[in-house]
């Protein structure tokens, strides 16, 4: 019911508004309609093929992010920039994917943009048409008259008033036939534009299926979109568990930089105590030294002072010497020793 009253506003519109024969016959002869239709063709397949890899890609990107997520941290850091560049490309290949579906959508929109609405043209053709049927179907049987009239006329060629009636007859049938031969040319014609109608209907349905092809590639781009923010989400993730884990890593450093600080420091004291330990055995050590030459000067033989230093034996010579040091000092610790004594 709504389409019928729907056409009744259409045709009341286009009986106001009809836009001339040779208008929408020029507009169609120069859109060049076999030249766009193979355009449209080629342009559905790329829109095909592109969908295809889109999907390829989505599944392929889907197995990656799979084993990105079974993969250790270790691997995640050297799986992430891969997968990080897959979802980048994905998104380049949908963003050029969109536009050229877009670009073909306004490249036919602009051309349908201007073309001039056939429908009241080839809607008069069709009216005209059925009239130039009936008008072929009075114009054989006015033939049939016709002719039965010449044949009755070459009868009566003797009786004047029936040859006037019959060529009377005859100019009313041929002024009938020219005007109906105007008219059958003017069906014709509105038969042509009934076909650019048709013509026309078909193109309005391949650009509705444009349409719902750049609504579905819409649809893949608001989907790509959506698979961006939450890539994007996941690597600010990624890179704030990066950040915890340097954190942790930079505390352990830390940790071991306050241990090798303790151990120098601790090297430090040590070094200083060994110091002050080496200058108390030295102390220790000439203590001892002096001592002993004390000892020596003391108890000492006296023969063994009146020795000649350079003569002197590695062994006292006086035989039952109770000291056991003579035996023991060498030759150069006993010049040491006399030296000071």
């Amino acid at each position: 019911m709504e389409a019928s009253v729907g056409g009744s506003e259409r045709e009341k519109s286009n009986s106001s508004s009809s836009t001339p024969i040779p208008v929408v016959a020029n507009f169609w002869k120069d859109f060049n309609l076999e030249k766009e239709k193979g355009v449209l063709d080629e342009q559905g397949l790329r829109i095909a093929e592109n969908q295809e890899n889109s999907q390829k890609n989505r599944r392929k990107l889907a197995e990656s992010t799979r084993d990105f997520k079974k993969a250790s941290a270790e691997e995640k850091l050297s799986l992430f920039n891969s997968l990080l560049k897959g979802y980048q490309e994905e998104v380049d290949n949908l963003t050029k994917r969109a536009k050229y579906g877009e670009n073909a959508f306004l490249n036919i929109y602009q051309k349908l943009y201007e073309a001039p609405d056939p429908y009241p043209v080839l809607s008069s053709i069709a009216e005209k048409d059925l009239k130039l049927s009936e008008l072929e179907s009075e114009n054989r049987k006015m033939k049939v008259e016709l002719e039965e009239f010449r044949t009755e006329a070459t009868h009566l060629k003797n009786q004047q008033a029936t040859i006037r009636r019959l060529e009377e007859r005859t100019r009313q049938l041929e002024q009938q036939m020219e005007e109906k031969v105007k008219e059958i040319v003017e069906i014709k014609q509105r038969s042509l534009a009934e076909e650019n109608q048709k013509t026309l209907e078909l193109l309005k349905e391949r650009e509705q299926s444009l349409q719902d092809q750049l609504r579905q590639a819409q649809d893949s781009v608001s989907n790509v979109q959506k698979l961006h923010e939450l890539a994007q989400s996941k690597l600010f993730e990624f890179r704030a568990q990066s950040e915890e884990e340097r954190a942790a890593k930079q505390s352990e450093v830390n940790l071991l930089m306050d241990e090798v600080e303790r151990a120098q420091t601790r090297l430090l004291s040590l070094e200083r105590e060994k110091g002050l330990l080496r200058s108390q055995l030295q102390s220790a050590n000439d203590d001892n030294v002096d001592k002993n030459r004390s000892y020596l000067s003391y108890y000492m033989h006296p023969h063994l002072r009146e020795m000649s230093l350079t003569n002197m034996p590695q062994v006292c010579p006086k035989k039952g010497c109770p000291s056991a040091l003579c035996s023991s000092l060498s030759m150069g610790k006993l010049k040491k020793v006399f030296t000071f004594s």
